[in-house]
């Protein structure tokens, strides 16, 4: 009997030893399974080694640049930085040829090489950054997305600008002249108005940054007699060196002057509140601007800075044309030697609207408009809620007023609807108006707008039913922003809500 209890209870000592093992190999399995995630998950000692090793590298590239940008401006007797004398700093941190500094207009751009990431310096020696250099793999050729997909230009699919490449080929499809890259074959350019299509932005885009551009490698040339930039193999020049070249042509713009309304880009060009920085052109005798001539097009929600252009006939910020132009600004320098320009639109034919844009560029010619040179064709012209602060100079003959330069023939109905003029107006002899100059019996209406007090003067005059105000003025801001509330439904755009700038001045507030 006593046996018999004590093999029994062997029997159930091996059970419990059995079970034992079972559980133990369970719980080595989950902590095996929890020690893996620990080292190779999203955030396991792996990753967050490889990420702190990625701070690291990121933190050594910023004293880098940061250590250069001193020693340039130290090494400089006016304390400024010189691209040459950064380079050579950061050559001397990093060895020859792991850097890549360029001059891109207000600031200079710092490229490391090996790790594809590129930082800021702005004049005053600030440093910003890090940024991930992320190049088109599909340089000239807006019909891939960037995943590879296939765009075809609708609503949901619209063509993707991504780098100065695709500007370009947009310019030549649109004129109908130099070639372009499509599926990875270079063809020869037909003319397209890309009526009913559609374009985005996805990025700022600065002529002189190299990361603007996709693929430096590829040569390119321009063609005098087609007036387009080619891809040429055996060409050694590349599309920055000829864009930037200020003994050269700059860039040419997106469509063209053909004498038919009908051949002019009609498409939708939405900048995604992005921008276009550092446009050169210098056109001699012909038209100029991002664009040459639309019609029938929409053009949205983009900035053009820094530009310098110049041209012997008509030039403009934007474009030339009867369209829809909603949410633009542009500031820089726009010049015509013998002719005349607008801040937004040069020459008008049929019916435009301009919402919710600012002309801050210096502008200079004969006829000079802030927001529109020349307005003779009898549409309807709707200017709502745009300001001009750039200074507009006027040449001996010419009509220069602050928003519209000149309005001509008395059919047709042209409205400018709150909003102000700001900007100094030069003429050397005649007169000129706050707002709007016209002649062979045109007329315009004005309706809540107002204009700085100071630049009345002798030979600038105000025009009835325009309101003067005074710096730092709060009620005028109050009065702006009372039609924006009352007619926020009225126009195909939300208008934007005004403000006082530092220098008491109106200015839109683009984050309400």
């Amino acid at each position: 009997m006593k046996k018999h209890i004590q093999k029994g209870k062997m029997k159930n000592q091996k059970g419990i030893t059995l079970l034992a093992l079972v559980i133990t190999i369970i719980v080595l399995l989950i902590l095996a399974g929890i020690t893996i995630s620990a080292i190779t998950g999203e955030n396991g000692i792996i990753g967050n080694a490889g990420q702190a090793k990625e701070e690291t590298e990121i933190a050594n590239e910023k004293e880098i640049v940061e250590k250069a940008t001193v020693q340039a401006m130290g090494n400089n007797k006016y304390g400024n930085i010189e691209e040459s004398e950064l380079q050579s700093e950061l050559d001397k941190e990093t060895g020859v040829g792991k850097t890549d500094a360029t001059d891109i207009g207000d600031e200079f751009e710092v490229i490391f090489v090996d790790s594809n990431r590129y930082y800021i310096v702005d004049k005053d020696g600030n440093v910003e950054g890090e940024y991930t250099i992320n190049k088109d793999k599909n340089p000239g050729d807006f019909t891939i997305g960037e995943k590879g997909e296939t765009l075809d230009g609708s609503t949901d699919h619209p063509y993707e600008i991504s780098c100065i490449e695709d500007l370009v080929v947009l310019s030549n499809i649109s004129t109908g002249k130099g070639n372009y890259i499509e599926n990875g074959e270079i063809k020869e350019a037909e003319r397209k108005t890309f009526s009913g299509k559609n374009f985005i932005l996805t990025k700022t885009l600065n002529f002189n940054s190299t990361v603007s551009y996709a693929d430096l490698s590829i040569g390119w040339r321009y063609d005098e007699t087609e007036v387009a930039y080619v891809i040429d193999e055996n060409s050694t020049q590349n599309l920055r060196d000829l864009l930037i070249d200020k003994n050269g042509v700059g860039f040419v713009p997106i469509s063209e002057n053909t004498g038919s309304e009908y051949l002019m880009f009609a498409g939708t060009f939405d900048g995604q509140n992005y921008e276009i920085q550092n446009l050169y052109e210098n056109k001699k005798n012909n038209r100029g601007g991002l664009f040459n001539t639309i019609y029938a097009a929409i053009i949205k929600n983009i900035g053009i800075t820094n530009a310098n252009m110049t041209a012997g006939a008509g030039i403009t910020g934007v474009a030339s044309g009867g369209s829809k132009l909603y949410n633009l600004y542009i500031s820089g320098n726009i010049n015509n030697s013998n002719s005349s320009l607008g801040g937004i639109v040069n020459s008008v034919w049929g019916d435009i609207k301009i919402i919710n844009c600012c002309n801050l560029a210096n502008l200079e010619g004969n006829t000079v408009g802030g927001m529109i040179n020349f307005d003779d064709v009898g549409g309807v012209t709707t200017i709502v809620n745009c300001y001009n602060l750039g200074e507009i100079s006027g040449k001996q003959y010419g009509s220069v007023n602050g928003i519209i330069g000149n309005a001509y023939y008395n059919t047709g109905t042209r409205n400018i609807i709150n909003t102000c003029s700001l900007g100094i107006i030069r003429k050397p002899s005649g007169t000129s108006h706050n707002f709007y100059g016209t002649s062979g019996g045109a007329t315009v209406s004005l309706d809540s707008c107002y204009y700085l007090d100071t630049i009345v003067n002798e030979n600038v005059i105000a025009n009835e039913n325009s309101i003067a105000f005074s710096k730092g003025d709060e009620t005028v801001i109050d009065k702006l922003n009372t039609y924006v509330e009352s007619h926020k439904n009225d126009y195909e755009v939300e208008l934007y809500r005004w403000k006082l700038d530092s220098n008491g001045l109106p200015t839109f507030d683009r984050t309400t």
